[in-house]
């Protein structure tokens, strides 16, 4: 058996991009199996819907944090260069 992984932010980003619309993820889902798409089972299964990184990180946020690196560099360091 396939193991089928649906990404209900890809698809929601599709018809909101097609459409205008922003769609609550549990309509999404009813709209894919009222299309046949996925099985009422499959809609059912938290490990086959992808709802996004929320249980996986702090935010959705991408950010990074950028740390000053003075405290590491050697000032002194002659780096090879004729003055």
């Amino acid at each position: 058996m396939d193991i089928l992984m649906v990404n209900l932010i890809y698809i929601r980003a599709a018809i909101q991009q097609a459409t205008g619309n922003v769609l609550p993820l549990d309509e999404i889902i009813d709209l894919l199996v009222d299309e046949g798409l996925i099985t009422k089972a499959q809609a059912q299964d938290e490990n086959l819907i992808f709802r996004g990184y929320e249980e996986f990180f702090e935010t959705e946020e991408a950010a990074t944090r950028v740390e000053q690196a003075d405290q590491y560099v050697d000032k002194e360091y002659d780096h090879g260069e004729d003055e």
